[in-house]
């Protein structure tokens, strides 16, 4: 049945069914919640991570165009003894 607007009108439940349906919501919202603050959970845990790899990153190129010299130009690697020399 609907109503003059196209709404279907809601049958008439049992003060059980009705009971019984207002639990299901209730535990469904439950789920929803708890959903919602792990969801929100691993996104800070995300962005903490993105905000130290992009320090890391802008340090990386710090680094890059420091050891570009005055003039940027590369440092030549053959400059440069390995290691165990």
């Amino acid at each position: 049945m609907a109503s003059q607007t196209g709404t279907p009108i809601p049958e008439r439940l049992s003060p059980e069914r009705l009971e019984r349906r207002m639990q299901e919501l209730e535990f469904v919202v439950t789920h929803l919640q708890k959903s919602v603050e792990d969801l929100n959970s691993a996104l800070v845990v995300q962005q903490k991570t993105i905000d130290v790899l992009c320090r890391q990153l802008e340090q990386a190129k710090s680094d890059i165009r420091s050891g570009m010299g005055d003039d940027s130009s590369p440092r030549s690697l053959a400059d440069d003894k390995p290691p165990h020399y």
